[in-house]
């Protein structure tokens, strides 16, 4: 990377006299003894050390490292045990430059990639480990990138990376990654042709968030490299045609992925090919809707057809990843093993289904209480949902008030000026909030220490959306209307919210096979209770299982499960002061686990009334109550049991039907 010609080096010079002025007292020494730095205190846990810088180097260079750590030091960027306790690379640094480029006057006068590959070599043939060749590496990295930035006074979408922190645009605080755009991939003659696109669509027309842009710059770069080595001379796209998509398809189909992901090398996927056609019909589309110069001259229709992106097949439900009971109960029984604000967040996260960047960037403010009981409030940032609302429970608002007390007693105007609930006090996120990234690799490193596992026996990995998968799967299952779901999850359409419902098939199928084989029951014509299955109940009235798994909500009464077919009117229909299918013992009648909790309620309810009845003298009323407390029982316990219940034989049944 070189800093743009356009970059005076009188400017450059001008910035080193900055540099000296600043650089006064302790921070001007070549001798940085840990326990004389003015930052010290009783709290610094960093015994009596040293950091040298070598007076030998020519002095604009160690002026150049004394300010980076001057000033990361001075704004808490870095802390005092991260500097002094990297002291064997800064020497090591340092001896490489002066060894090799001892006439340099900055770090940026020497080309970073003849430096880098130079450093790297260096240090491998002086016997240094992969790991320890990182960390030196890292080191010259962080200081290269700090003066590119700092000795560069132009605009910021002047520049070849951006910043977005300096853009004033919203964007996602929580996560740690993704917060520079870097154009250097790009050739030159394109190059200030992706900033015009990207700045229109970033800041001026805000047609594009800052998470999408990340992923153009990460796709279209390996098109214009593609165009400029077939066409060095080309400075537009005016002359595209047809060949040259058709050539450019064929390379991404037999070339390995690039970008910075774990998929770097490998080979290609439709959907990166997908995706990669998608971004450069949408680019081409855009500079011809806007009479571009560098517009290509065919229309966008005529250079790329439907045809040539891949098919991908559609999303399975079984794709979407979600927190399983069975993940959730053993992540609660080492939630104590997390660190405490981590832990606060994971909570928050399962009982409100808010995203986990909306979760760490709530605001200390976030709990209301009205006459209703508690709530909270925060931004759904995916749909601009400024102060989306969730009911929550007492026991979460006990969580969010004693993290509003820790952060309240912890927060200054320096360390949390914007008023986060989960602010990050110092270090290159300080007054950030905590990042997702932080709570993932929090939760995945306590399942992999305590072998927390899914169903299958693999080690449990979180992803980052699960918790609110997790949110929306449990409302469905627990039968809230679809329209209060998508309400609660602030989703933009029905069609999102469907998502879950078609987990809650899945999950639902397979929790009423097992209650169904365990613990259902049906009535029999004297009203004998006797176990059932729900195959048995389908076949005996005359209905496919599919229909009635399919209408399992729709058929779900308060005491249990009328398994009726549609074409046959229900005999008791009109009878609504007693349970008609109790009281009549309807073959059609069907009772599971899932109804254990109603009986059991019910029967506490009539033992407390009849015990009330009896003692007031009112006998009369409690003889009427027992018989039917007497069934209640006989149900309950044939739930528990694996009874059932049965009507008229099979052969009077359709006679009768």
């Amino acid at each position: 990377m070189k800093l743009n010609q356009e970059i005076k080096k009188e400017a450059k010079y001008l910035r080193h006299e900055q540099i000296e002025k600043e650089l006064q007292g302790y921070w001007k020494d070549d001798r940085w003894d840990s326990i004389e730095c003015p930052l010290y205190t009783s709290e610094t846990n960093i015994n009596k050390q040293v950091v040298k810088f070598n007076s030998k180097l020519n002095t604009r260079i160690t002026n150049e490292l004394k300010y980076y750590f001057f000033k990361r030091l001075t704004e808490s960027v870095l802390k005092m045990e991260t500097v002094w306790g990297r002291s064997s690379a800064i020497n090591r640094l340092q001896e490489f430059i002066l060894k090799f480029y001892p006439n340099t006057n900055s770090i940026l006068d020497i080309s970073y990639e003849k430096f880098l590959f130079h450093y790297k070599t260096y240090l491998f043939e002086d016997g240094c480990s992969k790991l320890t060749v990182k960390g030196y590496v890292q080191l010259y990295n962080r200081i290269h990138a700090f003066f590119l930035d700092w000795y560069d006074e132009r605009s910021e979408t002047e520049k070849d990376i951006w910043n977005v922190r300096k853009l004033g645009i919203d964007y996602n605080q929580s996560t740690s990654n993704d917060c520079t755009l870097n154009f250097n991939l790009v050739p030159t003659p394109f190059k200030d042709l992706l900033k015009k696109y990207i700045k229109n669509r970033v800041l001026i027309q805000e047609s594009l968030g800052w998470g999408s842009a990340i992923q153009n710059i990460a796709k279209l770069p390996v098109f214009f490299n593609f165009i400029h080595e077939k066409y060095p001379n080309w400075v537009s796209l005016e002359q595209l045609s047809r060949n040259d998509i058709e050539q450019f398809i064929e390379f991404l189909r037999t070339h390995p992925m690039g970008g910075n992901s774990h998929y770097k090398g490998q080979a290609p996927s439709d959907n990166y090919i997908n995706r990669s056609i998608i971004f450069l019909e949408t680019f081409i589309e855009y500079l011809q809707r806007f009479e571009w110069d560098e517009a290509p001259i065919k229309p966008v229709r005529l250079l790329i057809f439907p045809e040539d992106k891949p098919k991908l097949p559609p999303k399975s439900k079984d794709n979407v990843k979600y927190i399983s009971d069975f993940v959730w109960e053993q992540i609660m029984n080492h939630m104590e093993k997390l660190p405490e604000e981590i832990r606060q967040i994971i909570l928050l996260l399962e009982a409100t289904g808010f995203r986990i960047s909306d979760t760490c960037a709530l605001k200390i403010d976030c709990l209301i209480q009205k006459e209703d009981g508690w709530w909270i409030v925060g931004e759904q940032r995916k749909v601009k949902d400024k102060a989306h609302r969730v009911p929550i429970s007492e026991e979460i608002a006990k969580v969010i008030l004693t993290q509003q007390e820790l952060t309240k007693r912890k927060s200054t105007l320096e360390n949390n000026p914007l008023n986060y609930l989960f602010p990050t006090y110092s270090g290159s996120r300080k007054g950030q909030p905590i990042s997702r990234e932080n709570v993932v690799n929090n939760l995945n490193k306590i399942a992999l220490e305590n072998n927390i596992v899914d169903q299958k026996g693999s080690i449990y990995r979180c992803k980052p959306h699960a918790f609110r998968h997790r949110f929306g799967v449990n409302l469905i299952n627990n039968g809230m209307n679809i329209i209060h779901v998508q309400k609660l999850m602030a989703h933009a359409s029905p069609e999102m919210t469907l998502v879950y419902a078609q987990i809650h098939d899945t999950t639902l199928r397979k929790e009423w096979e097992k209650a169904s084989n365990n613990g259902a029951v049906k009535l029999q014509q004297g009203g004998q209770v006797v176990s059932t299955t729900l195959e048995q109940q389908a076949d005996d009235n005359g209905l496919e299982l599919e229909w009635i798994r399919h209408n399992l909500n729709s058929i779900r009464l308060d005491h249990g499960f009328c398994i009726k077919s549609p074409k046959n009117n229900c005999d008791y229909l009109e009878q609504t002061i007693e349970p008609p299918c109790i009281k009549n013992s309807c073959r059609s009648f069907h009772v599971d686990q899932t109804f254990l909790d109603f009986y059991n309620d019910q029967i506490l309810k009539m033992e407390s009334d009849i015990e009330i009845y009896q003692k007031s003298g009112r006998n009369r009323s409690a003889e009427i109550i027992e018989p039917k407390l007497k069934k209640y029982e006989e149900i309950r316990d044939g739930i528990i049991n694996n009874g059932g219940i049965y009507g008229l034989p099979k052969t009077r049944r359709e006679l009768r039907n």
